[in-house]
């Protein structure tokens, strides 16, 4: 009895579980066929934005008609036929090139022409936004603006580029070519208004080249005669500056040796004049000091006069008398004793007295 129960029970059961498990097999297959068809469909009517690429989806009819300001990053974006359409945009490093046969003509001040090779490097913002300061557009601004192809952008862009490439250097003559400085310039200041007139239209001017300006044989030679005239000039001019320069030398170098000869008499002149005013003063010296010998021995005699003419001269005329006496030598002497030396005395002082009083008279 109870083994029959036991079997009874478990047949419900076990169709009971039998239907759970026929329904979660049915409903993982419905699962998975809606998610198969929601794969095709997506493969089919979906679109995938590349990388290196940005998408702008515009919406044909309905609520958001028009072009979405959100870029749409690369990967698949939903898109359906007659209704959504994505356009992609490229964010690569692009070069607007102009180089023959599409070199640009430039007019320059003096009326002749300059073949120009250029290029323009840019990229397309991804976004509306600020960069450095700048409000810029967007890829929905470039293709509201430009349009949707690269031939639309190209052909936009080349004109633009032309234009203010033109204006810009157009400013310069034929002989400002030739200077880095003046070319440079000009070429940065397309630059800028490139980027200026470009950045709201979502194009990121990044630099103007200018790789190359070429001349017609005409305006070469026409430039080289103009370049050798004004060198011909220059060199006339610093040759007539450094003949004035030798003649100022020369007029120095004659003045010095002038200046050189006349301080040369003036030294000789002034060397006579000290020489004759030296000996001059020797002379005055000499004069002076004749005078006070002369003045001296004057004294000297005076004195042996006076000495003389005294008491005790009769000694001093002794003495001299007895030197003289040493001094003789031979000879007769007579009446006269040598000895007696009183005698000599009064003999040679009367005799002196007799001198003296007679060259007093005189």
């Amino acid at each position: 009895m109870a083994a029959d129960t036991t079997s009874l029970l478990r047949g419900p059961r076990r169709a009971r579980a039998s239907e759970h498990g026929r329904f979660l097999t049915s409903f993982l297959v419905l699962l998975a066929m809606i998610c198969g068809a929601l794969a095709v469909i997506a493969f089919v009517f979906g679109t995938v934005v590349p990388v290196g690429a940005v998408g702008v989806r515009k919406i044909a009819f309905g609520p958001g008609q028009g072009l979405r300001h959100a870029s749409l990053a690369p990967g698949l974006q939903w898109a359906v036929p007659y209704y959504s359409t994505i356009y992609m945009v490229p964010q690569t490093l692009r070069i607007l090139d102009f180089a023959p046969p599409r070199s640009l003509d430039i007019p320059t001040v003096d009326g002749t022409t300059v073949d120009i090779d250029a290029a323009v490097v840019y990229r397309f913002f991804s976004t509306q936004g600020e960069t450095d300061g700048v409000q810029h557009g967007g890829p929905s601004d470039l293709i509201q603006n430009v349009g949707a192809t690269d031939a639309q952008w190209s052909r936009y862009l080349s004109q633009v580029a032309e234009n203010e490439l033109k204006r810009a250097l157009s400013a310069l003559s034929t002989v400002e070519f030739y200077e880095p400085g003046a070319r440079e310039a000009r070429v940065k200041v397309a630059e800028e208004v490139l980027r200026e007139r470009l950045a709201p239209l979502g194009v990121d001017v990044k630099a103007v080249l200018l790789r190359r300006y070429r001349y017609r044989d005409e305006i070469d030679q026409a430039i080289f005669k103009k370049n050798l005239q004004e060198l011909e000039s220059a060199y006339n001019k610093v040759a007539g500056e450094f003949a004035e320069a030798q003649r100022d030398v020369n007029k120095v170098e004659a003045d010095g040796n002038v200046t050189i000869q006349n301080l040369e008499k003036r030294g000789v002149g002034d060397a006579e004049i000290i020489r004759s005013e030296g000996d001059l003063y020797r002379r005055e010296k000499h004069a002076q000091g004749d005078l006070l010998v002369a003045e001296a021995k004057a004294n000297v005699d005076r004195m042996r006069s006076e000495v003389l003419s005294k008491v005790g001269g009769d000694v001093y005329v002794a003495l001299q008398l007895a030197q003289f006496l040493a001094s003789l030598k031979g000879g007769v002497v007579s009446n006269v004793d040598p000895y007696d030396f009183d005698t000599w005395v009064k003999k040679l002082a009367g005799s002196s007295t007799q001198r003296e009083n007679s060259s007093e008279v005189k």
